[in-house]
């Protein structure tokens, strides 16, 4: 249950947050750290944030009406306002965010999954997982959050405390049991998750990205790291019964440092013998994937999926690894994997009756990129054409190693935009020619077309039977983000008319 209307002494005590109050029984209506959302008797929690701080906001939020506030540095007085200082106002926002709205976490089943790649997919397998089981599921990642018949469009990985405490309320009230979300390294690093009792994390991989904002790979492993560490682990106050279970993958080496190092209950998958969980008899191929589990973690399961390619292997081991450690049936697990036939932008075919290949993939790092482009080599006879270009305003490093990337195992390619945002497009592209021009690959057949539209036009003229037009980068995105104005746009229904514009239906 939520509340219209909390004491403070009791709001806090809720939230496990000790205070000397010297008014614990003024009332608080509303919760916030928007001063411009401030109302009578409103409760403000002054934020540090990436391009403000809350606590220049702190006498608009009195003046709108808040009782309360909460800071994490000394500021003056103010009458009859309660001033209650904190060591991080970030963390104590998720903790009264999850007080305000009742904990709905600790009603949930709740399995976070962080890395660099293939969260989408390991909770769009999990949801079909907790389907198969007979459970409501809801869903918080990239693409959207749904549940029940709502589906939102997401507009952070890990949306903040104070939208991810309603959320899992919403949920709650709409008789979700089970909750499968994406774990930002912002989220951990900002304590946006701070609050949620979860009952399982999963780390699918770590390789370069967000540079630009964690400066650091060390600083970036450090921040995937602490949601196992500081928000797992985390006492729950005996609210959840079961021990929260880590799931690294073995096959990374951040996640066999972490196995190492994780104090709680964990387990391990990859695709060796050296994991608690590893497919045996192990098939790839143009219908989808199939192996026997195996491994000391693992109950007796032949696993069958539709999805394409080795990357999706260590997608279905780390579902299925969450899923076991959630304690799920078996047969479920096995179903569940089996009826997930695909995922919006990830490795998504467009088929218009063409007799090349043609598809669309989120990849938009060094990693990201050579796993899918090795999987649209192996399922292509012809020549491989990659479109793709780099976010502007994003980590300018990986640039020129994404160009040495699509270099080494492209036949022709074409860069363009993807997001450039305020930075100028033709700086990002002299980025990325950079790193193309190390391999040595040949002018003949590379082109710069910063229209995304006419680069994926080009593409798809340029490409023969049997060839394999690889569209990378933004996935299921539904808009281009040109000078802070996101304009509509979308890769996969781009393809589809251009496609029916050559004469394909």
């Amino acid at each position: 249950m939520t509340r219209q209307s909390w004491t403070l002494a009791k709001l806090f005590e809720e939230a496990g947050i000790r205070y000397p109050f010297q008014h614990p029984n003024r009332e608080v209506v509303a919760l916030t750290d928007n001063s411009n959302r401030c109302v009578p008797n409103s409760l403000f929690v002054a934020v540090r944030g990436t391009n403000a701080d809350g606590h220049a906001f702190i006498s608009d939020a009195i003046e709108r009406g808040a009782v309360a506030v909460v800071v994490e540095q000394e500021i003056p007085p103010y009458d009859s306002v309660e001033i209650i200082r904190v060591e991080d106002t970030r963390e104590a926002l998720g903790k009264l965010a999850h007080a305000w709205y009742g904990h709905p976490s600790r009603d949930l089943l709740v399995i976070g999954v962080s890395g660099t790649n293939g969260k989408t997919t390991t909770t769009y397998l999990l949801e079909s997982i907790f389907s198969a089981a007979g459970l409501q599921a809801g869903v918080i990642g990239t693409i959207e959050y749904r549940f029940a018949d709502q589906r939102l469009p997401a507009p952070n990985t890990t949306p903040t405390a104070l939208i991810l405490a309603e959320t899992l309320a919403k949920m709650r009230a709409a008789g979700v049991q089970a909750v499968a979300m994406e774990v930002s390294s912002h989220s951990a690093d900002q304590k946006r998750i701070a609050g949620i009792e979860f009952d399982v994390g999963i780390l699918t991989n770590i390789t370069q990205d967000h540079l630009d904002y964690h400066k650091t790979m060390e600083a970036y492993a450090a921040a995937k790291r602490s949601f196992y560490f500081d928000f797992l682990l985390r006492p729950k106050a005996g609210a959840k019964k079961r021990e929260a279970v880590a799931v690294f993958n073995h096959d990374d080496s951040y996640g066999r440092k972490f196995a190492a190092e994780f104090p709680g209950k964990k387990f391990t998958f990859g695709l060796d013998q050296g994991a608690d969980l590893y497919p045996a008899d192990l098939t790839v191929d143009a219908t989808g994937i199939r192996f026997t589990l195996a491994g000391n973690a693992a109950p007796t399961l032949e696993i069958e999926s539709p999805l394409l390619g080795y990357f999706n292997v260590q997608n279905i081991l780390g579902a299925i690894g969450g899923a076991i450690a959630a304690g799920l049936p078996a047969d479920a697990i096995a179903r569940g994997v089996a009826a997930l036939s695909g995922v919006p932008g990830r490795f998504e075919r467009i088929a218009a009756g063409q007799p090349f290949a043609v598809v669309v993939d989120y990849a938009h790092t060094p990693d990201a990129l050579e796993r899918v482009l090795a999987n649209a080599r192996q399922m292509t006879k012809g020549r491989v054409i990659t479109v793709f270009g780099c976010g502007g305003e994003r980590d300018p490093i990986k640039r020129p190693l994404m160009g040495k990337v699509v270099a080494g195992a492209s036949d022709y390619i074409v860069v363009t935009n993807d997001n450039p945002r305020r930075e100028d497009p033709q700086q990002i592209a002299a980025m990325i020619l950079s790193g193309i021009q190390e391999v040595n690959f040949p002018e003949e057949a590379l082109r710069v077309i910063l229209d995304r539209r006419e680069a994926i036009a080009h593409a798809l003229a340029e490409a023969r039977e049997g060839d394999c037009v690889l569209i990378a980068g933004k996935g299921a995105e539904p808009y281009m983000d040109i000078n802070g104005v996101k304009i509509p746009y979308d890769d996969r229904e781009t393809a589809r008319e251009l496609l029916v514009q050559l004469g394909y239906k």
